[in-house]
Formats: C-alpha cells, structure tokens, sequence
C-alpha cells in the first residue's frame, strides 16, 4: 500500500455524491445513499457490520440486592435471548435479522441501529448484552469477505484508498493510497477507523464505510450486489441511492 499522490483520482466521488443539506431544520429531508456514493451504479448494497452476543453479564451475574441498589432494568426481551443463546452454545454472532425479529423492528432498506434502541427499555441495555455495531470500520473477517467478493469484478490493475476527511487526526499523513484489494485488510488491522472509501481505476465499483455509520455501501454491478446478498459471512440488504442512511430515518 502507496501513498498516492494525484488527488484528482477522488474527483469522481467528490463531485458525483451528493451535496448534504447540512444541520437538521423542521423541513430537513435526512441524507441519503446518494450523500456517500455516486447515482451511477446498477445496484446497492449495505453491509449491517456485526453484531456480537455479550456474555460477561450472564456468566457472572449480579444479586438482586445489586441490581436493585443500581437500579439496572431488567431488559427483556434481549437478557432472555442472550441467555438462551449461551445455554444452547449459539456461538457469538447475531444477526440484525434475528434482533429485528427479537424487537419487532422491520428489516427494510433504511434500518440502523437507533430502530432497535427505541425499543429497549433502557439505552445501557444494548451494552450489558450485545457489542457492535463498530462505526466507521469493518471487522478482519468481513473485510476478508469484501475483498474476495469484490475481486471477480476488479480489473487486477491497483485500486484507490482514502481516509476521511474527519475524524482523521494525522493531518500530516497522507489520507489517499494505491494497492492491491489483498493489501487492505492487514495495512488497516491496527487502525482505529477504516478507509472511508475504496475503488478501481476503472470506477465500476465503489465502498463506501462512513465514520459516523454502523454499515458499510457498496455500489457497482447487479452481480457484485447478487455477491454480497448471497454472502453468508456478510450479512446485506439490498438498496438503493434514494433510500436514507441518517438514524433519523422513521421506521416503515
């Protein structure tokens, strides 16, 4: 992976999303696929990053004296659910399909992250038992995942890589790079965020991971979409440029 120097490469992205509508007002549209990626593709796909089953709180639980001096609630439906699962050794992955289920929350095109906290008892429900959603990063197995989908459909020339804008500290440091797709995974494994954008020279596919996101877009071909619905390591729902990525976004 190479510092890249001709920051017009990213010219297509800059001036093919876009523009947001800047801080909300009473008439504020929210932001859309649109707002990350170029409208030029055949198809989109979000990438919902993972979700772990958190079991410390379980494993080692607090008396009822405890819990009644903290005042901790009792967080059902999502304490029973993860109770079962380490009974019935589920492992640690959950799928946002099955907390959707769990919650009643619509597993539609628009889904984040807040849909499920508005239906908690409690905000600090979600962290005694779950972990994740990371923003602004994929984990190493689903970017391996990524990688692998993504090649088929990749000329085999470099591909570009860029950081945000913000939250990136290093100012001195380059932000754009070129290398190879099997290059990403390991030169970010120690990073705190991840690139925000990736693409091939040839612009027929494009990543997006915001910072401030809990999901990851893809645009590029109907086939490469097809790829990463039918992943079983990714879990994907389909969409489309003019469905909204904002956590205000109402539920269907």
């Amino acid at each position: 992976m190479q510092p890249e120097s001709d920051q017009a490469v990213f010219d297509w992205i800059l001036r093919g999303r876009e523009r947001t509508a800047g801080p909300r007002t009473p008439n504020w549209a929210g932001n859309f696929v649109s707002h990350l990626i170029p409208s030029v593709f055949d198809a989109y796909a979000k990438i919902l990053h993972r979700v772990e089953a958190h079991y410390e709180n379980i494993d080692t639980p607090l008396t009822s004296a405890e819990i009644a001096i903290l005042k901790i609630p009792r967080c059902e439906p999502i304490k029973s659910f993860i109770e079962n699962r380490r009974a019935n050794s589920a492992g640690n992955r959950v799928r946002w399909k099955e907390l959707a289920e769990l919650l009643n929350v619509p597993f539609a095109p628009e889904i984040c992250h807040e849909w499920y906290r508005k239906k908690l008892e409690d905000r600090v429900c979600w962290s005694r038992f779950l972990s994740g959603p990371a923003d602004g990063k994929l984990q190493e197995e689903e970017c391996s995942e990524l990688v692998s989908t993504l090649r088929p459909f990749t000329d085999g020339e470099k591909c570009f890589f860029r950081f945000s804008e913000w939250p990136f500290i290093n100012f001195d440091q380059p932000k754009l790079f070129k290398g190879a797709l099997n290059e990403i995974c390991g030169f970010l494994k120690d990073r705190r965020l991840g690139f925000e954008y990736w693409w091939p020279r040839d612009q027929s596919w494009c990543v997006c991971s915001d910072y401030d996101l809990h999901f990851t877009i893809v645009g590029g071909p109907k086939a490469l979409t097809s790829g990463l619905l039918a992943s079983n390591e990714l879990e994907c729902i389909e969409v489309t440029a003019k469905n909204r990525i904002d956590v205000f976004a109402p539920a269907p």
